[in-house]
Formats: C-alpha cells, structure tokens, sequence
C-alpha cells in the first residue's frame, strides 16, 4: 500500500494541496487558484502542481484523494441546489415556510428583514394523508392511493429530487417507508430522501430543514464526485465530512448534509494531526482566518469538540460537526464609518477575491483588514513567494479615507481596523472556550489560514493562550487534515427514557446494534473491525428541558457500574457548563454509535538543529518598518521560514514570511521555533520602550468596549439558551438581558440589550445598601415604573463592583411560566387587581452580598404551579448576570477602569448624538395623531382606544428639540387585567429602536437619546393605570401600541410605514392532571402574519417580537397530552397588497385528557389595517369542537376555565397581516405563483387584479384591463396615488355588524362596548375625565373625531 496521501481542499480564493509520505514526513504543497464554476479544474490543477514539484525517476503512487470541498456549502448559500419535491404530513404544509415563526436580528428587525423563500417551493409540497403519534403507533393509517392521485400535480412541476418528512417519522417510519415506494413508482429514477434516514430525531422543522438541504445539494455532490473521478481514474475519492472524518463518496452523496463543514473541518483535523499528536500541547484553540471570515474552534486532549447542528447563513441544519464558529472578519473584511454615528466598523461586507483590498492593486478602494497590516507595515512588498507584489500606496490612501472620517491618524486608524477585527474574533474564539466552561489560558492558540499569523499576537495576548503556534505552511494545513484523516460513520437514532425507568442491559443492546449497523459501512469500505474502534454518545437532559447534552460513555462503564454512569456525567457536565444542577428526573434522548478507522502515527520530518539563539544570515530577506501602538520600529528584519532551523529565537518585531502566509512577531513578543518548523510565539519580557497594550486612542478603546459588550451580551444569551428549563425561555426565547453604565452620570443607563429601562427608578426608590455579591429581584411592575409589564416577568438586576467601584450593571428579565394567580399560567383575563395576577416579590435581595436567600427563593417556587421551571430560570437569570459582570471586569482590567467609564459615557452620547441627527432630518415638523383599538378586554367591554399625537418640541438650553409622544385622548383605564403600565423609558426605547432599524441599523441601541424625548401619558389610563390595577394581560396593547407607533411615524415618513400586523403577544394554555395522577401544564405564544413592509412582503406566521419562536409542535406532543393535526398558514389572511401582508396560522390542538384552556388573543373584530392602498388581513378566530356531538362552539377572544374533554379539538386561526401599497401594483406572475402555492386563493387573486388560466398562469390581457379599471376607480373615489391612507376595512360599527355575520353562532354573553362615560374616575384627575369626555357617544364605542383626523391625511374606512 502507498505511503503517499494526497489531500485537496477547495477554498474560495485558493485551491490547496499537499502530497505527504506517512512513512518519512516528506511532504509537497500546492496552491492554485480555485475555479468556481468546476472546482474539479482547481483540484486537477493542484494535484498536476504537486506531481511537478515530485523530483524525476521518484515514483508517487496515489491512491485516494482525501478532499475537503465546498461543493454543499456553495449550493446552498446561492440557492443553485435541485429543485426539491417534499413531502410533508397532512396539515404540515408550511413547515419550512414558517420556519419556527422566528425573525433573526432582536428588536424591531422585522421592519427591515426580508422574507426568505423556502427550500423546496410549496409548488412542489405534498401533503399525505395519515397519522402517527409522538410514540409511534399509528393513529390513521397511511392513504397509498390518495397520496398517488395528489403526486400527478408533481408531474409536470419535474423534479429532481424527492424528500419526505412526516410529523413523528422518528418514532415509526413505517409511513415514509410507504410514501417511498409509491414514489419509486411514480418518479423513477429520482433521488428520495426520508427524513427517519438522514436524521431520525425529535423536533419536525429541524429534521425537515435537514432532510430537504440534503436532497437540495445531493444532485450537484453526486455529479461533482461522478465528473471528478472520472477525472482521476483509479484514484479513489474520500471526501471530508464536517466533523472531520472521511467517508465514501456514496456516503457522500446520500447524506449531503454532512458535508457543509467540509472545508473548516480539514484545518481543525490538521491542527489535531500536527500539533496536538506530535507536541505537548494538547489543549488548543484553532484560529483559522481567510479572506472573508474566520473560523475558531476547541481541541480538548487532542480531540475536536463537535456539535449535532451546523450552521450556514440563517439555517441551522442538524447535522454533526466539528464545532466551529465563524465570525466575519477575514483579510478582506471592509472598514467604514457610518455618516450619522461617526464610529469606526469593521466588516461584515468584504472586498471579495475581486477588487480585493486596496494592496492587491486590482481597483479596490475601500480600507480592508489586509490594508490596516499593510499601512503598519506588517506585510512583505510581496506575498506567493514574491510573485504577488502588493501596492502600500494604495492601502495608504484607503486607511487615510477612514482616518480622517474618524479623526484619527493614519497609523491610529490602521490600529483601530485590526483590533476592532481581532475583538470580533475574540469574541468568536470565547464562545467556544469561556462559554463552554473552558478557560482559554489552559489551552495554546494555533493560527492558521493565509491572514491568521499576522493577527496571533495580538489575539493570543487577548485569550493568553500560550504559546501560540504556527504551523508550518498554514496556508495548506486544510489539505494537510484531509491526507491526514481517516474514515468514520455514526449511526444513531431517538430513545426517551427516564434514566429511572429503563435497564442498562437495554441501553447497552440499543448500542451494540447501533455499532454493528455503523461498523458493516466501514466494513464495506474495506476497514475491517481489527481496524476500527468504537465510541458512544447520549443526549441527555432534565425531564421537559428543550436542550439536550451530548454524554460520552463506553459499554464497559455501563455494564460495570450501571446507569449511574450516564447521570453522574451529565450532572457534571451540566454543573461546569451552567454553574448548578438540578434535583430533577434525568432522561435520555437519542443514542449514537461513532466508528472510525485507527489512523497511523502522524511522522513529520525534523528540522537540522542550530546553534541556538538568532537565526542564520541566509535567512534574511530584508529589513522594513512598523508601527505598533504609537511608536515605529526601524530596521525589521524579515525572515525566510524555510531556512529556520529547529532552536532559532526570534525577538519581536520581525516576520516571517513564507509563500503561502505570513507572521509578525509583535515587539512584545519572542517566536521560537521547535523541531517540527512550528513557530512558538511567547511573551517576552517587557523591555523598555515597548508600551501596554491598554494605552489606546479613547476612540478605539470606545469601539472595542463596545464590541467587548455585544460579545457578553452574546453569552448572557448563550447561557440562558443552555440551561433555562422552561419552553418559554429556552425554546420561545421569552427573555432580555442587558448591561448599564454605573456609578456616574449615567448610572442605570442601558449600554447595551433591550428593555433596560428599569435600573434608574430602581435607584431613585431603594432606600437599602448596594454592595459588591447582591442580586435584587422583583417582578412587581409597580416598583420599577413600568419597566417589566406583568408578575410573570421575573427582574434580577446585578451590580458589578471593580477596584470596589460599581462601574456598571448587569440585568435580566424572563417570563416565569406561573407565577401563581386564579389561574393556570398567571394571566388571569378575569382579574381585577394586581393581587389575582400572582405573588408580587417587591424589590428584594435574592442575594445578600453573594449568600442566596433561600426562603425568598423558596417562596417564589412555593407559589408557582411549575416549580421546577421557576427554580431552574432563576438559576438561568442569575448565571447570565454573574457571567457578564466577569465580563465587564475583565474589561475594566484590560482597558483600566476609567477608560471604560468613559466609554461608556461615549456610546451613550453618539447615541443621542445620532438620534438628535435623525430627528432633525427624518421626522417631519407638525403633529402626527394616530388612533387605534384593541377590541375587548375579555368581560364585554370594548373596543378600548389608544391614541397617540407626536410632534417637536425645542429644547430649553436652545441646543436643539425634543421628539415628544402624547397619549392623551387614550381611554381610561379597565377593571380588567389588559392595562400596560408603560415606562416612559420603555417606549422610548421601542420607538428609538424603531427609528434606528429603518434608517442606520448601525447605531447601537442604548439609553442615550432619552434625554431627546418625552412621553406623556395621562394618569388613570389604559398606559398608566393606577395601582391595584390588574396587569397581567398587557399583552394585547403592547402590541397594538407597536401599530400605533408605526402609524403615527410612518404618516410623513415613508420609510418608518408599514402596515399593521397581528400586534399581539397571544397566548394558550393548557392544564389538568393526566391519569397518573401527574399535573401538566403548556403555555405557548402564538403568532401571524408579519405585515407588509416597504422592504416587502410579511413573512407567514411569525413573531413581531424580538427574536422569539414557537416550540416544536413534537416537543408539545412529547410533554403534554395532545396532539396537533393542522399546522399552517390561512390562504388569503394576509392583506392583500403590492407587499402582500403574512398570512396568519391555523393551530388544531387535539386534547388527548380531559382540563381547562385559557386562550387570549385579540384582532377578532377589528382587523389589522393596510396602508397606502394595501387591504387589511383578516380576523383571528377560535373555535372549539366537541368530541361528544361534534358540535362547534365559537369561543370569546379571551377566556380562562374553558373545559375541554378527551377528544375535543380547538381551532385557533391566527391574524394576517396589513397589505402594502395597492394590490394591483403587485407583479402579477407572483400573484399567480401564490396561488400554485395556496397561499392566496384563485379566487383571492381578484383583490390584485389578476386573472388566471385554468392552468393557474397569467391571463395577460384579462388582467390588464381589471387593473386599469381598478385604477380609474380609485382614481375617481379622489384617493391620489402614492398618497398616505389606512385601509381598516370599514368603519367600527361595521366592523360589529360583519364580525357578528362572519363568525356563526358567536354570542356576546357580556353587553360590548359599555360606555365609559357613566364610570367613576380610577384617579382624581383631570387627564381620566378629559378621556372619558372625549369618548364618543356614537353607539358608545365608536369615536368620529378619530375618523376626522383619520379622513384628514387619507384615510379609508370603507
């Protein structure tokens, strides 16, 4: 067998290859340019360079080509994957459109976020008719023929490759077996992927995502491998997989998904094969950093750390891999300066391989990352051996471009650049270490990639990851991990058990099977078993956690000392992850068997040993000049790396070049280099002259703090993700951690996060000491102004002490599943004053100088229907705080304590700086008066009103205005729980964030504008009700009020107007005891349709709120007893529009025990309104079908002890969203397309002006005329075009009239819409009485002077 291992891996600029001897370490390398439109000509091209540089008459047998390749990677990302048939559950059509209903990007993003098409076209979507339930057996069986007449209207769609995924195929694939084999039958010759295949685990939209990226990419993998072997002949391929072992190319081709990683996972295998098997260092971090982006990862005792999902653009498929995380900052990363913030930005853009930065001399212009090293003089005049000459003047001139928009000098700028760059991947490089309950000192940095030397010092000195290493050409060391590599497969499957219910000898047999079914692949690929070696993994959790934890373990263990293995590692491993454990019932998830071939010894060739100290003469080029942290340094010598010998020492600064990379030593630091060539870079001792790194430019260090912030705000986000217990934190997200300035002038201010508008009130109250180890926590709106909204929103606030200074504040806020109250879940719809809503917990030390109080903390489980959930999130809110407080002190050690004051101080100000910018050039003079409604407050009353007018106002001091936001006219407040009492800093804080989203999504949100606005909400009113006012269900108006916001900005602001969404934050719960005797209890948020937007259109059933997403309907069926047959979107909810409104969901829950639903959402009367020609989306609806007669009773908007039996089924049809402009605008081939898709009816298509074929397609001149008589008539009704109008479909008394018709059989039980006027004031004063007297009397629930005011800038009501 040859000793020669070949290895290629395909990067995006550059081609690599290396040919390496196992037997004596001789190695080739090769580098060419990648050809993107057949990577197969980059890697003959590479393998024909290697074969020129192998000397005459030495014969080189190859035979395989070990490949990483990006072949998956870039098909997806540019969509050019197969078009892909799915087939999907019946009910389940929407699974990839909704996508778990989240909107990427936190507060107000999805004004700007556009909607993304699904994967496989619901063109192409089959939906099959049968059942299986979440434990396998079958409810309704599987209808072959129906199924085979529904795959004719795939005939003429042609397909290329077929995917099924059915609800529960990892319980019992039996379903997707039969779905295949009609499939087979019908579209032979066509690839078919079931998702009980590619990833036979809990959780539909994962598994399907999954199972559809694999079909999409399979065709252009398979005829990638097919053209490349056909290319090599006998030479037989293995490709990379993303966790870093090799497989076959038939493998390959079946399980594409597994290949996305392809390309990182070759480095992280180089750096396991030449670094930590032939050195002592075993403990690494990898630091691979490229062109566009960078990627780190952890190496623990010489093993990559993997993980089940990777992650490319915003999908995250569940497929395993080395856990790599990316970052984008690379050598082309662009530097600007945004006009309105006037602050430094590195990256994300990139300059690409064309123009490249300013140094390649091929045009480009903009300030790249390899232009800051180029300016610093840290680069060689040429890279590639000389041959690749780089032009300084030109990166000189693109550095000073930002220097003087920054106001910095060159060499500052050229600084700023690269450590904002460096603090980004700092960031990255902590994530995978800190985060995971590593400390970075522990470990040694590797950098790699053709940019990473340049950036070692620096980042190792950051991490204090030493020594930091550089490998011997590390521009190649990703084709080096893939000779070096060997094959591997995993088998796994889905097995829930309680640890305390199951057998080891079962477990045990479970995985004998899993590692005879993994070992026959290897087999196969000619391992034999004396070959192979075998490793098992669990995912394990606490029972009803959403996050799982991956636990080692061998069948030795397990046979020798039981099940206790399995939960002695998993507490561990959760206790050095979250910092507690749980005295909860443990379970296991899924099981896996991972076999791979035992690999030879990694042999490296040794370097001759020199005499010691600096290297010999002949191995230096030249001498330059740098510049490093305010002083130059003449004369530094450049050292050729090839002529280094095994013992040279290097005192910084130098560099070292080599072909395919360079390295600079910094003046604060010494390289030696070892036996193998790696080049150690250690500290050196600090000599005069050279001085800390801390001594930066304020401006820089500004930037850097503020990079440091969003990093651990990252990681409070991390943290909270991996071990709150709850669905509504873990999995909905329901949760907002932040981080203020302290003691100073801005004490209290938010610095970095969302809802941070509390700590200020928090200080002007508290009468008792602050001091360094105390938590508070309250969760009692009426101690913090407002700042959290109802008892369910749990507030711990952390001071963080340096130096015995408070120099910030670290706090969070999560929603508690039950905080007590009447009712199951804490919303009570019925509750009248606060003390019905829950426990209230005033302000309070949960820690007293680092000592916990366990009866408060008792108190608060004591008094929660779940309290396991609450103790576990309190632990969750806890650890988030405590975790960004070291942050924050590591800051303050770094930059010293008063720079980072200052900086603090600094990015409050270009905040208030940037708005009052955007104040006095975006927000028109003159009064802006907006009113909506939310309908009921679910006891008969209603609708209630909120009106808001916002205008300028100057400033006292003369220095500028002030944007003011008036609620008068807002009606009083209700005996009811739907009061908001709103902080005045809280819609601050929405309404900034909302400016700031439309027009600079650069700015950081923080406190600091607040000063710039006021808002004035009278007392005693929906908005500021008096305590004991009833709280809980604030939910209706904080969304309305997001489209009261939106329509009083929008009305002269284009580019702030969208139409109105579903503007909720509904929720459903359901409670009972199961048969066991067992009590469950679900709450969930529901969502609908995103509202059209100038961007576009609204996305389908998902969340306007931040970041949040729905739960996994096979989660829900696992934990609670129900079962949900129909999910998906409504055809024609969302309004019609040129941005068509989202379409709003259809939820069926089937109740498998017999308990009590609460169900409140709003939207069923009025409905959400469309804007500037747009038509509204249509109404929720709720109704309940009894199993015992099958009769169907429509439910109120909001209601609490509704009983349910066995058997009975809710449907809960969600709102759409406002269209867009007009509907005829809107091309009408989209149009068309929609309704292929079911998501507008053909019918539907009329409100567009559109006529269809009996093929479904464009009747062009049918068409045409509809919508030039649509236009004439809009025309004669006086409504200009492009002009400023809402459309609410009718106006309120029609709206009763229709809503009453619409809904059959809705009976108002509780008189609606009493009027106001005969109740007593909630408060003395003149604000109540002023509302009340406002109100109108026409049919006491209607108010002309808004329709007026409404007529008066466009508006249509009908």
């Amino acid at each position: 067998m040859s000793a020669w291992k070949l290895g290629i891996d395909v990067g995006g600029t550059f081609t690599d290859g290396i040919l390496y001897n196992s037997s004596t370490g001789q190695s080739y390398r090769s580098k060419v340019p990648s050809t993107p439109d057949n990577q197969a000509k980059g890697v003959l091209n590479a393998i024909d360079q290697l074969k020129s540089l192998v000397p005459p008459g030495e014969t080189v047998e190859l035979p395989s080509l070990h490949h990483g390749t990006t072949v998956a990677t870039n098909a997806l990302l540019e969509g050019k994957g197969a078009k892909v048939a799915l087939i999907v559950t019946e009910g389940y059509r929407d699974t990839l459109v909704m996508r778990r209903s989240q909107v990427p990007g936190g507060l107000g993003a999805w004004v700007v976020y556009r909607k993304p098409e699904p994967l496989a076209s619901l063109e192409l979507t089959i939906e099959a008719a049968g059942r299986i339930a979440i434990d396998g057996s079958e409810i309704r069986p599987f209808d072959s023929e129906g199924f085979r007449i529904r795959l004719q209207a795939l005939k003429t769609k042609n397909p290329e490759t077929l995917c099924v995924s059915l609800i529960n195929s990892f319980a019992n694939n039996s379903h997707e077996l039969a779905a295949s084999l009609v499939l087979h039958e019908e579209f032979p010759g066509i690839p078919i992927s079931l998702s009980s295949s590619i990833l036979p685990e809990l959780m539909e939209y994962e598994r399907t995502l999954t199972t559809v990226v694999s079909a999409m990419v399979r065709p252009r993998v398979e005829k990638y491998l097919d053209s490349l072997q056909s290319e090599l002949k006998d030479t037989e391929i293995r490709i990379l997989r993303s966790d870093g072992g090799l497989t076959s190319p038939s493998l390959a081709k079946e399980f594409s998904c597994n290949l996305l990683y392809s390309g990182p996972a070759g480095g992280v295998a180089g750096v396991a094969g030449m670094i930590a098997q032939k050195t002592a260092f075993k403990n690494l971090l990898t630091f691979d950093m490229g062109g566009t982006s960078t990627d780190v990862c952890l190496i623990q005792n010489g093993i990559p750390s993997l993980r089940r999902e990777t992650t490319v653009g915003d999908l995250t498929v569940r497929a395993p891999s080395v856990d790599v995380r990316t970052v984008g900052a690379g050598g082309g990363s662009v530097a600007h300066v945004p006009e309105v913030t006037k602050a430094l930005r590195v990256g994300p853009e990139s300059a690409g391989a064309v123009p490249g930065p300013a140094a390649y001399g091929k045009g480009g212009l903009k300030a790249t990352v390899t232009d800051a090293n180029a300016v610093l003089g840290y680069l060689p005049p040429a890279l590639l051996g000389g041959s690749f000459k780089l032009d300084f003047e030109a990166s000189r001139k693109a550095v000073q471009l930002i220097a003087d928009a920054v106001g910095l000098t060159l060499h500052e700028a050229a600084e700023g650049i690269l450590k904002l760059a460096n603090e980004k991947m700092y960031g990255a490089l902590k994530s995978v270490s800190v985060e995971q309950g590593h400390d970075p000192r522990e470990y040694s940095l590797v950098a790699f990639g053709g940019a990473g030397p340049l950036h070692a010092c620096s980042l190792a000195r950051l991490c204090q990851s030493y020594p930091a290493i550089i490998p011997p050409s590390p521009g190649v060391l990703c084709a080096f991990g893939d000779a070096i590599t060997s094959l591997r497969h995993e088998v796994g499957r889905t097995y829930i058990c309680n640890l305390g219910e199951v057998q080891a000898s079962t477990i045990i047999d479970i995985c004998t099977t899993l590692a005879n079914q993994a070992s026959e692949v290897l087999e196969k690929q000619g391992v034999p078993k004396t070959k192979q070696k075998h490793t098992f993994e669990a995912d394990m959790r606490y029972s009803g956690q959403a996050l799982s934890l991956p636990v080692a373990f061998s069948l030795e263990g397990l046979q020798t000392d039981g099940l206790d293995v399995l939960a002695k590692s998993f507490t561990a491993l959760h206790h050095s992850l979250f910092t507690y454990s749980l005295d909860l019932r443990v379970e296991v998830i899924n099981l896996r068997s991972r076999v791979e071939e035992i690999s030879e010894d990694v042999i490296l060739k040794n370097l001759a040993k020199s005499d010691g100290g600096a290297p010999c003469n002949e191995a230096l080029t030249s001498k330059t000049e740098v510049y490093w942290n305010g002083n130059t340094y003449p004369d530094v010598p450049i050292w050729e790396r090839t002529l280094l010998k095994d013992g040279d020492t290097i005192d910084g600064p130098a560099i070292i070049t080599e072909m395919d990379s360079n390295t600079i030593v910094m003046p604060d630091h010494r390289a030696e280099i070892d036996s193998f060539g790696n080049i150690l870079l250690w500290p050196a001792k600090a000599a005069e002259g050279v001085r800390a790194e801390a001594e930066d430019n304020q401006k820089i260090i500004t930037q850097l703090v503020e990079a440091a912030l969003a990093n651990a705000r990252l990681e409070m986000d991390g943290l909270i993700l991996r071990s709150a217990l709850s669905p509504a934190m873990r999995e909905q997200l329901d949760y907002f951690p932040m981080i203020s300035a302290g003691a100073g002038p801005n004490d209290g201010k938010m610095v970095v996060g969302q809802f941070g508008s509390y700590i200020q009130h928090f200080l002007k109250i508290w009468t008792g000491t602050i001091e360094e180890g105390d938590v508070f926590i309250t969760n009692d709106p009426y101690d913090v102004q407002g700042g959290i909204s109802h008892l369910n929103d749990m507030l711990v606030m952390l001071p963080v002490y340096h130096e015995g200074k408070r120099v910030a504040w670290t706090a969070n806020q999560g929603h508690f599943t039950d905080v007590g109250g009447q009712s199951p879940g804490s919303l009570p719809i019925n509750g009248r004053t606060i003390f019905e809503d829950g426990i209230q917990i005033p302000l309070s030390k949960l820690y007293d100088k680092g000592k916990l109080n366990e009866a408060l903390q008792n108190v608060i489980c004591r008094n929660s229907r779940t309290p396991d959930f609450s103790r576990a999130d309190l632990h969750a809110l806890v650890a988030a705080c405590r975790v960004a407080g070291q942050r924050v002190s590591e800051m303050c050690m770094r930059f010293g304590t008063k720079a980072f004051e200052t900086a603090l101080d600094d990015l409050l100000d270009r905040n208030k700086i940037a708005f009052a910018q955007l104040l006095k050039t975006n927000i028109p003079g003159g009064k802006m008066t907006f009113t909506d409604w939310m309908d009921d407050d679910g006891t008969g009353m209603g609708p209630w009103k909120v009106s808001c007018t916002m205008f300028k106002e100057p400033l006292e001091d003369g220095s500028g205005e002030r944007l003011v936001y008036d609620f008068d006219g807002t009606d009083p407040q209700a005996d009811s729980s739907i009061n908001w009492l709103v902080s005045p800093t809280t819609w601050k804080m929405r309404s900034s964030a909302y400016l700031i989203k439309a027009l600079d999504p650069s700015i950081t949100l923080n406190d600091g504008a607040y000063d710039l606005m006021d808002v004035r909400i009278p007392l005693g009113t929906l908005l500021n009700p008096v305590r004991p006012a009833a709280l809980s269900c604030r939910t209706h108006l904080l969304g309305r009020t997001l489209d009261l916001m939106i329509g009083t900005l929008g009305q002269r602001q284009p580019k702030f107007m969208t139409a109105a969404g579903f503007s909720d934050s509904p929720h459903f719960f359901y409670s009972g005891w199961r048969p066991d005797g067992s009590y469950f209890q679900l709450y969930q948020i529901g969502f609908g349709g995103v509202p059209g937007r100038p961007v576009g259109d609204g996305l389908d059933g998902h969340s306007l709120f931040p970041s949040m997403k729905t739960v996994p309907n096979e989660f829900l069926e696992l934990y609670f007893p129900l079962r949900i047959d129909h999910y998906a979107t409504i055809t024609d909810s969302g309004g019609p529009g040129l941005h068509r409104g989202g379409n709003g969901v259809r939820i069926d829950y089937v109740f498998l025990c017999p308990g009590e639903i609460s169900l409140h959402d709003d939207r069923w009367l009025t409905k959400p309104w469309g804007v500037n020609g747009g038509l509204p989306g249509e109404r929720s609806s709720k109704t309940l079908i009894r199993f015992s007669d099958g009769k169907r009773i429509a439910l109120p908007s909001k209601g609490d002890f509704i009983v349910v039996q066995e058997g009975d089924i809710l449907e809960w049809r969600t709102w759409g969203g406002g269209g867009y402009g007009a509907p005829y605008e809107r091309p009408a081939e989209i149009v068309a397309r929609e309704v292929r898709e079911g998501l507008v009816s053909r019918e539907g298509a009329a409100w567009y002006g559109v006529t269809l074929t009996d093929a479904l397609e464009v009747d062009e001149a049918a068409t045409q005329a509809l919508r030039a008589e649509m236009l004439q008539r809009k025309l004669a009704e006086g409504r200009e075009e492009g002009a400023f109008e809402i459309n609410r479909g009718g106006t309120l008394a029609e709206a009763f009239e229709r809503c009453q018709a619409e809904v059959r059989g809705f009976n108002f039980e509780l008189p609606i819409a009493k009027p106001f006027t005969d109740r007593p004031p909630a408060s003395p004063t003149t604000q109540w009485t002023k509302a009340a007297r406002a109100f109108c009397e026409l049919g006491s629930y209607y108010c002309s002077a808004c329709e007026e005011a409404a007529r008066g800038s466009r508006g249509v009501w009908g």
